[in-house]
């Protein structure tokens, strides 16, 4: 419409095209509280799922360091009876070389 015409219009068309932007503002911006709540429910989702994956990660890692601790023990409890076995052998072959000595003498 141009301004000559706009300004002739009467009161209730004014208010019918002023409620009617109305509605159609308040239809916008239902669509975007809608769009917000979604984007908030998907951004806690994607948060969840990043917070699932850190801790089975942190499971995995854990599990792991266990894995190799065990390991490692074991090593070192094997190690600690290898020291003990090659003593009590050289124990033995010093009282057998001894027992050899004092015969031969």
């Amino acid at each position: 419409m141009d301004s000559e015409n706009r300004n002739k219009r009467d009161l209730p068309e004014v208010v019918a095209d002023i409620l009617i932007t109305l509605e159609q503002v308040q239809q916008q911006q239902a669509q975007m509280q809608q769009q917000q709540a979604q984007m908030q429910q998907d951004m806690n989702e994607g948060l969840a799922r990043l917070n699932n994956s850190f801790d089975r990660l942190t499971e995995a890692v854990i599990d792991a360091m266990n894995r190799q601790t065990a390991r490692y023990d074991g090593v070192a409890t094997q190690q600690t009876q290898q020291h003990t076995d090659i003593e009590s052998l050289q124990q033995r072959i010093e009282r057998l070389e001894k027992t050899v000595y004092n015969k031969a003498s």
